[in-house]
C-alpha cells in the first residue's frame, strides 16, 4: 500500500484508472483559479464520484468557454484523455477514424455532405474499474453493549446500495469481567467461530459468496483477530477467509501480524478506524492478554489502513445522538448540514473502503500511521497479572458489602478484609507501576 497523497501532490500526476482523492478538488480550483466557477467544478466533481467515464462540455453548467478550461485542465492534471470524435449527421452514429475519411455513412448510407457534413464532437475519457461488489457482511459488536449500532449499520447497508446487501449481525451478549478470564474468552471465540462457519455454509446455500466482509467493534476485534490466528492452523480447506475488514475501537496488538494474514489468503483489505481520544483501548492492554492500543494510535503496519478520526472517544464513530457539522465532529445538534456520526463514518469511510477498486483505495481521506513503533508493557503489566487481582478482589468486595453474605461468611470475615487489604494494595501498585511507565515513555518522547 502506499499512502494517500494531499490534494496539491495529486496535482499533475493523476490516473486514468483511479478517481481524484476529495482534497484534490480545492487544490485543482486554487492552481488553476477556477475559484469563480464553483458550479462547473462541482457538476463535474459529481459526475466522477458517479465514476462517469466520459465527460464532455455539454454537461457542464455554462459559459461553455469556461467549461472547455475546467475539462482542458482536468486533462492536463492526467484524470482525463482528450478525445476527437465523428458522428453521421443523419443516425449519430460514431465513426472510427477510417469511417470519417468516406463519403458515406456505413450505418444509414446517406452522404454526410448532404446532411450539413460530419458532427465533430470533442469528450473526455478514462478508464475506471467497476466498483467492486459487496456480497454480504458481518457486524459483531463490544463487550458491554448488546450493539444497537449494528441495527441502524444494517439499515445503511440495506437503504444506499440499490439492492438489498444481507448484514448477519453476530450478538455474544454483555461480558464484562468475562473478557479477563481465559475459559469465558475461549468459549467466547469457539462459540464465534461455529456461528461464523454456520453462516458461510449458509451464504454458500443462497448463491452467496464464502468470504464476506466484516464489520467489529472493541472486543469484537480482538475476537476477530484471535480467530485468524487460530485459523492459520487449520487445512487450507477448512480455514474460514473474509473479504475487507473494518475495525473500530479495535483492541488487538498494534503489531498483530496483518502481513501474515493477508499472505494466508484470510483477508483481502483491512481498515483500522480509530479515534485519538478513546480511554479503552489503553486500558485493554493492561487487563486483557495479547491486546493493545490499536484503536486509539493505528497499527505498525502497511498492511493496513489505519484512519484517524481525531478527538473521538471509543464509541463516537457508531453515536447517533451526535452529529458532524459542517465538518466538525461531536456536535450536540443537527443545525441545518448536519449528519449523525454513524452515517457520516459510512459515507465518507466504510462504503468507499467496502465498494472501491483496490487501487482507488488511497483516495479514503484521513489516512495516519503511528510516527513510531508500539513498545508493549512488561509480561506481568500486559493482561498477566491484572485478572488475577482484579476479579478476586471484585469477589471479596461483593462479600463484604452485600448484607446477606456477609452475615454467611461471617466466620472467613478476617480473611475476607485480610484479601481486600492486600489484594486492592496488589492492584494499586499494578495500576501505579503502569502509570509510571506510560508517564517516563511520555515524557522521554516515546508514548504511543
Amino acid at each position: 500500500m502506499t499512502a494517500p497523497k494531499s490534494g496539491s501532490s495529486w496535482l499533475g500526476i493523476g490516473s486514468l484508472f483511479v478517481e481524484p482523492p476529495e482534497d484534490f478538488w480545492p487544490a485543482f480550483s486554487t492552481a488553476h483559479s477556477f475559484t469563480d466557477n464553483a458550479a462547473q467544478i462541482e457538476e463535474l466533481k459529481l459526475q466522477s464520484e458517479h465514476r462517469a467515464n466520459e465527460f464532455s462540455v455539454p454537461t457542464l453548467p455554462p459559459p461553455e468557454g469556461e467549461a472547455t478550461r475546467i475539462l482542458d485542465a482536468f486533462a492536463a492534471e492526467g484524470w482525463v484523455e482528450k478525445e476527437e470524435r465523428w458522428c453521421c449527421p443523419q443516425c449519430q452514429e460514431q465513426l472510427g477514424e477510417a469511417e470519417a475519411q468516406e463519403p458515406t455513412c456505413p450505418s444509414c448510407e446517406v452522404l454526410f455532405q448532404d446532411h450539413g457534413g460530419l458532427v465533430q464532437e470533442t469528450v473526455y475519457v478514462r478508464d475506471l474499474a467497476a466498483i467492486r461488489p459487496v456480497d454480504w457482511v458481518v457486524a459483531i459488536h463490544g463487550m458491554n453493549t448488546a450493539g444497537a449500532w449494528q441495527e441502524e449499520f444494517s439499515w445503511l447497508m440495506g437503504s444506499t446500495w440499490g439492492r438489498s446487501v444481507p448484514v448477519a449481525v453476530y450478538k455474544y451478549g454483555i461480558v464484562i469481567t468475562g473478557v479477563l478470564l481465559f475459559w469465558r474468552r475461549r468459549q467466547l471465540l469457539s462459540d464465534f467461530r461455529a456461528k461464523l462457519d454456520k453462516l458461510r455454509q449458509q451464504a454458500v446455500a443462497q448463491n452467496l459468496s464464502d468470504c464476506p466482509d466484516l464489520i467489529a467493534h472493541s472486543f469484537g476485534t480482538w475476537l476477530f483477530g484471535h480467530l485468524l490466528e487460530g485459523e492459520l492452523h487449520r487445512p487450507k480447506e477448512e480455514r474460514l477467509r473474509f473479504g475487507r475488514v473494518i475495525l473500530t475501537g479495535c483492541v488487538l496488538r498494534p503489531d498483530f501480524d496483518w502481513q501474515k494474514m493477508r499472505d494466508a489468503g484470510l483477508v483481502e483489505e483491512v481498515l483500522n478506524h480509530y479515534g485519538t481520544k478513546d480511554p479503552v483501548v489503553p486500558v485493554a492492554h493492561l487487563a486483557i492478554v495479547r491486546s493493545g492500543p490499536s484503536g486509539r494510535r493505528g497499527f505498525d503496519s502497511e498492511q493496513v489502513w489505519n484512519i484517524r478520526a481525531a478527538n473521538y472517544g471509543h464509541s463516537s464513530l457508531f453515536a447517533i445522538d451526535r452529529f458532524v457539522v459542517d465538518g466538525k465532529p461531536l456536535q450536540k445538534t443537527p443545525g441545518e448540514n448536519g449528519v449523525r456520526h454513524l452515517e457520516h463514518s459510512y459515507q465518507r469511510y466504510w462504503r468507499p473502503f467496502l465498494t472501491l477498486p483496490a487501487e482507488e483505495l488511497g483516495r479514503i481521506p484521513d489516512r495516519a500511521n503511528p510516527k513510531h513503533p508500539w513498545k508493549a508493557l512488561p509480561w506481568p503489566l500486559s493482561g498477566n497479572l491484572f485478572p488475577y487481582l482484579a476479579v478476586p478482589l471484585l469477589l471479596a468486595l461483593i462479600v463484604f458489602l452485600v448484607p446477606c453474605l456477609h452475615r454467611l461468611l461471617d466466620p472467613i470475615q478476617g480473611a475476607t478484609k485480610t484479601f481486600l487489604k492486600y489484594g486492592g494494595l496488589g492492584l494499586l501498585a499494578v495500576l501505579s507501576t503502569t502509570g509510571l511507565i506510560f508517564l517516563g515513555r511520555w515524557i522521554l518522547g516515546r508514548g504511543h
